[in-house]
């Protein structure tokens, strides 16, 4: 008995042995195959200058709205491997552009997305889309995005990022064209709708709705040795600020009435976990809709509200669901409790507008792999992805994978620790030198941007807690005294390079220092980058250093469906069915019906509402003041099955309102040359 006992304790190493040697050669299979089998598609867009700028004496400001969401099969950006094709939306994503022209200055327009992250060649091509018809510069656009999990992938800068961040592979020229052409579309309608506007900004802070999942590696900032670390620390390690800028513009009848706002706060896109298939903006949903709802119906307002919502710092900084709540569930909640203080912020700004407006904008591109050696701070040359990585974030693991040797979180390298990238184990280590330095994300674009007392500086990394005081700091040491600045650090704007923690965090090797791609001292270089370039911006009021023609080289892959001439009949399958409400599952209506191709459902498109009959006819439903339809948070449609005519699906109505008189019923709009669909009353 002792005898077996012993050779069972020595399979262990064997074991896990065999583990990383299957992970590494699955590891070299999937990293490989892409780059030797699929074909490539040259991307080159030339920016001509846009419109002359018109001449104003008062500063207008402009707003709009487009729905983002794209058809149904695009794979999804940031869980990577672990994520699934999308099969429908819970939530709709949305494009909201921010139009602002001062008198004498640049017009600009700020751009909040609902997807993983932005795009340095969707920024080229929409600045490219926009210079016919507005008077917006390339280098007064920004794209500011949630980092939502649940939004499309494949429309990334870099080879990389377009293989491994999501779960299938390669560029798709069809869905990046799509997404251009709805953002450009944002903006020129923000520039239609502008008028003589007004401005204030806010800040208030929010906690306990988010936690920090690497307060292991953040406390050696402080000096704090880990076995000193308590869970109540991750909810002291966060970024708690809520920035707003609100926008009131002028009626017919010369008043001022509320228009919309845009807002930034810390919180990684993840209620929504890894495996779920519907498109989802997550938290973001709430936020962004709870004022807007509150703007339409609490202020005498003839405008449609719009509220978009962007990242701060945000790297470390996750929703602070609990023990099985994780889910649409947690992102109501937190979503809704972020949309609580917008709307108090918000209301608190009614007598702090102000008619003045300064802006000013300054954006240059800088290659990573050319920066002079006096300006790098020990940014390494070449980027390298830790094995880290491979396990995934805090909350996010996913057994075995996360529990290996070298992979698991804080499991630094202790020797050998003396080159650029220090103590980060190389995923596939030194065969990380096959793949080319040209597929890795090297071009950034940064910005400094100016609204009156609040300075905004957008970076493509995911930048942590520390790291974004000490980027904040560095900036407001640039700044003139003579006001109280409120400076924003926007995560994932204009393009993706994974993270930035500090040097001090990095050497945790948690997985945010495993994506620092470029070494421990990236803080130190986006800190001084940034720096430099307010500096710039103070001294000469402008900034222009973007390339008037982007060209590259990505592999290509198409996940667009092709509506081909299948159309398919419309026919109810399922007659509407309650379903009462769970532990993790919201009570909801359902339908199922059998419907066109879905490649020609539209999803950017209004398609789902429900209706309640009246003496009038059938009337759109209404819940506390909001409408029921799918451009709010409780209606959801997802294809169950698809067969050689078109799909079967199911419609849910979440958080159904019960009246004591009166039917509703379903109703789904005309589709690909079929009539609308109506369900049964219920």
């Amino acid at each position: 008995m002792l005898f077996k006992q012993e050779k069972k304790k020595r399979r262990w190493p064997r074991i896990l042995l065999g583990l990383v040697l299957v992970s590494i050669v699955a590891g070299l299979g999937i990293t490989a195959w892409p780059f030797l089998t699929y074909p490539t598609a040259e991307v080159r867009i030339s920016v001509d200058p846009p419109m002359a700028t018109e001449q104003v004496d008062a500063p207008v400001a402009g707003i709009a709205g487009v729905d983002i969401t794209p058809p149904i099969g695009i794979p999804k950006f940031g869980y990577s491997s672990w994520a699934k094709k999308a099969d429908g939306f819970r939530t709709r994503l949305k494009a909201r552009a921010f139009y602002l022209h001062a008198p004498g200055n640049t017009p600009m327009a700020l751009v909040q997305l609902d997807l993983g992250a932005g795009s340095r060649l969707l920024h080229a091509k929409v600045a490219e889309l926009i210079a016919a018809e507005t008077d917006v510069p390339a280098h007064a656009l920004s794209l500011l995005s949630t980092h939502t999990h649940s939004g499309p992938g494949q429309y990334l800068g870099s080879d990389f990022y377009n293989v491994f961040g999501s779960n299938r592979p390669g560029f798709d020229p069809e869905l990046f064209d799509f997404l251009a052409e709805r953002i450009a579309q944002a903006v020129i309608e923000a520039h239609g709708n502008r008028r003589e506007a007004r401005f204030a900004t806010g800040q208030t802070q929010i906690r306990g709705l988010t936690r920090n999942r690497a307060v292991e590696a953040w406390a050696r900032n402080e000096g704090i040795p880990k076995d000193e670390v308590t869970e109540t620390m991750r909810y002291r390690a966060i970024n708690p600020d809520l920035t707003l800028l609100r926008i009131d513009q002028r009626t017919e009848d010369g008043n001022f009435r509320p228009a919309g706002a845009l807002s930034f706060f810390s919180i990684h896109g993840t209620a929504i976990p890894a495996f779920t298939r519907p498109y989802h903006a997550d938290v973001w949903a709430w936020l962004a809709r709870d004022l807007e709802h509150h703007i339409r119906s609490e202020y005498d307002t003839p405008f449609e509200p719009v509220h978009g919502t962007a990242q701060a710092t945000h790297g470390d900084n996750t929703p602070a669901w609990q023990p099985k709540e994780r889910g649409p569930r947690a992102a109501r909640r937190i979503g809704q409790g972020l949309g609580e203080a917008a709307v108090e912020l918000f209301t608190s700004l009614d007598g702090k507008l102000s008619d003045e407006l300064t802006t000013a904008v300054a954006t240059r591109q800088s290659n990573l792999l050319e920066v002079p050696q006096d300006q790098r701070q020990g940014l390494c040359q070449r980027a390298i992805v830790g094995a880290a990585v491979v396990g995934g974030a805090r909350g996010d693991e996913v057994f075995p994978i996360s529990y290996l040797p070298w992979i698991e979180e804080g499991w630094p390298r202790r020797i050998f620790t003396g080159g650029c990238q220090g103590t980060k184990h190389w995923m596939l280590s030194k065969l990380q030198l096959l793949l080319p330095q040209k597929d890795l994300p090297h071009q950034a674009v940064f910005q400094v941007l100016r609204i009156n007392d609040l300075v905004l500086a957008p970076v493509p990394w995911e930048v942590t807690f520390e790291s974004g005081n000490r980027m904040r700091e560095r900036i407001r040491a640039q700044l003139p005294e003579d006001r109280d600045w409120l400076v924003e650090i926007s995560s994932v704007a204009n393009g993706y390079f994974g993270y930035a923690t500090t040097a001090e965090e990095y050497s945790a090797q948690h997985y945010e220092g495993g994506h620092t791609l470029y070494g421990p001292d990236t803080t130190a270089f986006l800190t001084e980058f940034s720096a430099r370039l307010t500096e710039d911006l103070f001294r000469t009021g402008e900034v222009d250093d973007l390339p008037d023609e982007t060209r590259t080289r990505l592999l290509r892959h198409e996940y667009w469906p092709d509506s081909g001439a299948r159309v398919g009949e419309r026919e109810l399958i399922q007659p509407p069915r309650f379903h009462a409400a769970t532990r993790n599952q919201q009570a909801y209506w359902s339908i199922r019906y059998q419907g066109v191709d879905p490649a020609r459902l539209e999803l950017h498109r209004p398609l789902l509402r429900v209706e309640r009959r009246t003496e009038n006819g059938w009337q759109e439903l209404g819940s506390q003041g909001r409408p029921v339809n799918d451009q709010g948070t409780k209606m959801q449609i997802r294809l169950l099955e698809e067969d050689g005519a078109g799909g079967l699906y199911e419609v849910r109505w979440y958080q159904p309102v019960f009246h004591a008189h009166g039917d509703r019923r379903f109703r789904i709009a005309p589709r690909g040359g079929t009539t609308e669909l109506t369900s049964p009353a219920f």
